[in-house]
């Protein structure tokens, strides 16, 4: 029967506007919320990969173990990105609600962690141990650059990495939700 049909037509001059079909802005919604999910995943992925370089990549040039919260919260960002991956669906299949919750329980569980971490490296470890003051210790003795210099960009560096955290994981766990529930109103 589709083969009786003549060829869909290239192009329109236009007049056809009001027989096209308009699609509702709910569905809209969805897609452009699926949309920021998927890049806030990928931000994600990219910020824990810079929090295990830098929480990682201090202490073994030393010579020393890195804390355990490094192993901790990449282990529950991981999880909350596949969990957040399967929640959005790929392509256009549909979004998976208990795994939109889950990325969104593991976003909240990330957040804490990344809260946690950053009241620890901020008041419980005296300035002269902290990374940023080891880190411009290693770039003195390894480039010979300036030690203060290093310590302060470091120390933005650091600032930049916990802003991010809290950001990243309080809008991934947001906009779970959100999803979630357009995409519970778009059924009903």
């Amino acid at each position: 029967m589709a083969s009786r049909r003549g060829q869909r037509p290239t192009g329109t001059d236009g007049s056809d506007h009001q027989y096209r079909m308009v699609v509702e802005k709910k569905y809209h919604k969805v897609a452009d919320t699926k949309k920021r999910l998927r890049t806030l995943i990928a931000l994600q992925a990219l910020y824990y990969g810079c929090f295990i370089a830098w929480n990682c990549g201090i202490p073994l040039t030393e010579g020393q173990r890195p804390a355990p919260v490094v192993g901790v919260m990449p282990a529950v960002g991981f999880l909350a990105l596949i969990a957040g991956r399967k929640g959005v669906g790929y392509g256009n299949e549909r979004s998976n609600g208990t795994a939109l919750l889950g990325y969104a329980f593991l976003s909240a569980v990330g957040f804490a962690l990344a809260l946690g971490n950053a009241f620890i490296m901020q008041t419980r470890v005296h300035y002269a141990e902290s990374y940023p003051a080891r880190f411009g210790t290693a770039m003195q003795q390894k480039f010979g650059v300036d030690q203060s210099l290093m310590q302060a960009v470091g120390t933005m560096l650091e600032g930049c990495l916990h802003t991010s955290g809290f950001l990243l994981q309080a809008l991934g766990a947001y906009l779970a939700i959100s999803l979630k529930s357009l995409a519970q109103t778009k059924r009903q």
